[in-house]
């Protein structure tokens, strides 16, 4: 009965531990997202669509050209992915030279507002870990026998520093007949320690956006 008290303890104490942890650090990645679709558009008719060329307002930390040209060579393989033909702005007078929108069904535009490269400090902490060991013990008949058992040591984790990278791109949809706004996305992500920096997260972003608008395109 006590052995199985003590157990219980132990476990609480672990939860505990990990519920401090969490409320002590930041996650890992976060988004935040505002979207808006107008619910009476009808994205079935949608055939044809013009995409330019993404809008590029925070350069402030942009030093090489090669990175915008390489963003906007992503963005167009994934603006190509719903199910439409996608027409690049340069090409709509040759299509259409009186009105060039009369030539596709909507138009994307979209607008980088955030490119940013940060770190933060995860102060030096120490925890508690659970180890597992064995030890010989005395039954009552006299016999030797060996168990496991669980003990917990304390390990110190040092001061460490967190690169962290946040994108943040508008999108803005509109019917190339009537000019009206049919689909909006404002999407911020921050993400701690990403392998792939502002680059890899603004693909995603795209994707996801994407993605999305090919399944009203299909589902609607």
């Amino acid at each position: 009965m006590v052995k199985e008290m003590s157990k219980h303890v132990v476990q609480s104490w672990r939860w505990l531990l990990v519920l401090c942890l969490l409320m002590a650090y930041p996650l890992a990645a976060s988004a935040e997202k505002i979207n808006w679709v107008d619910e009476h558009y009808d994205f079935t008719r949608v055939k044809k669509a013009i995409v330019y060329d993404v809008v590029v307002v925070d350069k402030s930390e942009i030093d090489n050209d090669l990175i915008e040209a390489v963003m906007l060579e992503e963005y167009l393989k994934t603006a190509a992915r719903p199910p439409y033909k996608m027409i690049r702005a340069d090409k709509t007078v040759a299509i259409s030279p009186g009105s060039p929108l009369e030539g596709a069904d909507i138009y994307v535009m979209a607008e980088m507002l955030k490119w940013h490269n940060d770190s933060y400090v995860v102060d030096a902490y120490t925890s508690w870990e659970t180890r597992t060991s064995t030890r010989k013990v005395k039954w009552s008949d006299g016999t030797w026998h060996e168990e496991r058992y669980d003990y917990t040591v304390p390990v110190y984790h040092p001061a460490r520093t967190v690169p962290t990278s946040t994108v943040r791109v508008r999108f803005d949809v509109y019917d190339a007949k009537t000019g009206k706004k049919v689909m909006s996305r404002d999407e911020l992500r921050k993400r701690d320690s990403s392998d792939h920096g502002q680059q890899g997260i603004f693909g995603r972003i795209s994707k996801k956006f994407f993605d999305d608008l090919g399944d009203k395109i299909k589902n609607e």
